[in-house]
């Protein structure tokens, strides 16, 4: 998965369910993406990485890649980001966010780089929200042939064959 579509997920707008509930999740999610803070995530962390997902979110539903690049350009913008090359791991490899940039910045840079690759070099029909009748999580489309319509196929996907299948029995059965 990539960085916005964890962050976008953790918040589920259709049940109103908080998935990151506190710093500790914060910190798992910083964990999990490398993304290693100057100090220890904290509340106000919290809060403002929190906001960026309606703007991440907005860019899974853009109607096209102009409308994507100039809302994740703004996040750039916005978050200071600051490209630069580093050997800090013993390669050489470029850095968008300053080392001891706050959380939400490292992570709004890191993810509008990632969805910037994701929409200038396979094009904005990678970038989905999940069809899903209980969902609405936003994922990036790795299929071959840019089949996926659901977050999860095991999960959504299943919710909805099983949810057609229904419909076909009980529209073919007789009244009763």
């Amino acid at each position: 998965m990539t960085l916005a579509e964890d962050l976008v997920n953790t918040y589920n707008i259709v049940r109103n369910v908080e998935k990151m509930p506190d710093v500790a999740a914060l910190s798992a999610l910083l964990d999990a993406h490398g993304i290693r803070p100057p100090a220890a995530p904290t509340e106000a962390d919290l809060a403002a990485v929190r906001g960026l997902r309606p703007v991440l979110r907005e860019v899974f539903g853009a109607p096209d890649a102009a409308t994507a690049v100039g809302l994740l350009n703004a996040v750039l913008a916005a978050h200071r980001a600051v490209p630069h090359y580093t050997d800090h791991d013993g390669s050489w490899h470029l850095h968008v966010a300053a080392p001891d940039a706050p959380v939400a910045d490292q992570y709004a840079v890191n993810a509008a780089m990632g969805l910037l690759t994701v929409v200038t070099t396979s094009g904005m029909e990678r970038l989905h929200v999940c069809v899903g009748n209980r969902c609405a999580e936003v994922f990036v489309d790795t299929s071959r042939n840019l089949s996926r319509r659901f977050c999860s196929p095991q999960i959504c996907g299943n919710r909805a064959t099983a949810a057609a299948h229904r419909a076909r029995r009980k529209a073919s059965s007789p009244a009763g």
